[in-house]
């Protein structure tokens, strides 16, 4: 007895491809995103077993499954913010786009209290008028050099030619050649880098070694301040969604796994002249609502 044919629905297809991954937030329902650059994916179900043998006869007189794992797996290429939150449990803060301005952010204290402050310290750093066009990217240190002046440092010469031409004064990445001067409600500017120092409203008090940090962000789309490793920081379960590619033929084929989880952590590579990319190891969960683990449609276009 044959298979029954509904219209002229193929029983054999071949896959071809993959098309994208996506993911779904299981308790909101709303799509997490996907990535269109994925190198290879696959699903795979692992199954073990438990043989009945005796007597004298060496062969398994019956067998009987007893477990099943079943597993996913897929290169990522790109690096949406979504791919660090399912995968590794990542806390992600946007920052709107400044197009014209540029980020600048709080001065934070790093060690001890006295560079960042309101009255005996600096209260702020900010972009100087007109000079968005000299702000470079990255992370900003500034040392207590005296009581009232300061050196300022940065952790790369990242984006130094972007605007007026910035250069390191020493191999410790100092960036001014000479202690800047914080005065009372004073403005400094830091040469070469857009950013001017405000001092605080009293008498300026700085402790000699105390430090203050801020970070730089030039004319942007947007920034995504993506925290790794925070404390409960578990990789939550979600839907995956699988696409394979279209074929000429017209065929198509996803596969939605109901409740996914992240079990292997990745990597973040930056290989000298070459595209980023890690891989993932998904561990695929049965659905109590559902009743199954995943579900294959395939179809056959139109052409």
């Amino acid at each position: 007895m044959g298979i029954a044919s509904v219209g002229s629905f193929p029983s054999t297809r071949y896959a071809f491809g993959i098309h994208s991954v996506g993911a779904v937030n299981r308790s909101t329902g709303k799509p997490y995103g996907m990535i269109a650059t994925v190198g290879d994916a696959s699903i795979n179900v692992e199954a073990s077993s438990v043989d009945l043998r005796g007597g004298s006869i060496l062969a398994a007189r019956a067998t009987e499954q007893t477990e099943a794992d079943y597993n996913a797996s897929y290169t990522a290429k790109s690096w949406p913010d979504w791919m660090f939150t399912v995968n590794f449990g990542a806390t992600i803060t946007k920052i709107g786009a400044s197009a014209t301005d540029g980020t600048i952010s709080a001065l934070v204290n790093y060690l001890n209290t006295t560079v960042f402050s309101a009255t005996t310290g600096i209260t702020t750093a900010t972009l100087k008028a007109t000079k968005a066009g000299d702000l470079k990217f990255g992370h900003y240190i500034v040392i207590a050099a005296s009581a009232s002046t300061v050196d300022v440092y940065t952790t790369s010469n990242f984006d130094f030619t972007r605007g007026a031409d910035l250069f390191f004064e020493n191999d410790e990445m100092e960036i001014t050649a000479t202690a800047l001067s914080i005065t009372t409600a004073g403005v400094t500017e830091i040469p070469g880098t857009g950013v001017e120092l405000t001092g605080g409203s009293g008498t300026i008090a700085l402790v000699v070694g105390d430090v203050a940090v801020f970070e730089v962000a030039p004319p942007h789309n947007g920034i995504s301040d993506i925290q790794m490793g925070k404390q409960d920081a578990l990789p939550p379960e979600h839907e995956l969604w699988f696409f394979g590619k279209k074929r000429a033929s017209g065929e198509c084929m996803s596969i939605r796994c109901y409740k996914a989880q992240a079990v292997s952590g990745g990597s973040i590579p930056m290989s000298m002249s070459d595209f980023a990319s890690t891989d993932f190891a998904i561990k695929l969960l049965y659905d109590d609502t559902y009743g199954r683990v995943f579900d294959i449609r395939a179809m056959k276009g139109i052409l």
